[in-house]
């Protein structure tokens, strides 16, 4: 009788292992391990969105303007850090209206270099390239004068995919080194979540 108790609980063990075993893989399989071409579109739309309103805060319209509010496709959490961001560089923006008439515009480009999916989260590896407009005319830009300061600058993005199926944006890792001039539109590394 003990020895058949045994075998049943052993049997019974092994059962569940199996069982566990299968739900794990047919839930690895679920997950996605590549990001849909949609998803990449999305994401490199997100990114550029985010990257051209830290651009536009160094220039004179935001200068004359209040903090505006970071975009609500970011998570609660990084919302929270990029309004001192945000802050920040408006007030980078009033000093070079101050210092020399500022910036006029600004135009922002995203190439995306790489990306890494784990579970709902999705790594996109960028380049941006951004160009920062001085208030010239045209006769000083034919003259010789810079018409724009230009600047390219690798991140990280971190992305999150909500229940619901939008991204939002939880984290931003410009690849600056100890001692690298930062642009002008980046004050400190931005927060993460």
């Amino acid at each position: 009788m003990h020895a058949r108790r045994s075998r049943i609980r052993a049997l019974a063990a092994t059962l569940t292992a199996t069982v566990i075993a299968g739900a794990a893989a047919a839930s690895a399989a679920s997950v996605p391990r590549t990001l849909a071409v949609a998803d990449r579109a999305e994401l490199s739309r997100l990114a550029q969105s985010y990257l051209q309103q830290r651009a536009d805060l160094v220039t004179r319209p935001a200068a004359q303007s209040p903090v505006p509010e970071p975009p609500t496709t970011a998570t609660p959490s990084m919302r929270a850090g990029l309004r001192m961001e945000f802050a920040a560089l408006v007030r980078r923006g009033r000093a070079y209206q101050q210092a020399d008439g500022g910036y006029i515009r600004a135009t922002v480009e995203v190439k995306v270099n790489d990306t890494a999916v784990n579970g709902r989260t999705v790594s996109l590896h960028i380049t941006e390239d951004t160009r920062l407009y001085h208030p010239l005319t045209p006769a000083q830009v034919t003259e010789g004068a810079p018409e724009y300061e230009e600047y390219a600058l690798a991140h990280t993005l971190a992305f999150t995919r909500t229940p619901s199926g939008a991204w939002l944006l939880a984290s931003d890792r410009p690849e600056l080194n100890d001692g690298d001039l930062a642009p002008s539109t980046q004050v400190t590394t931005p927060r993460t979540a």
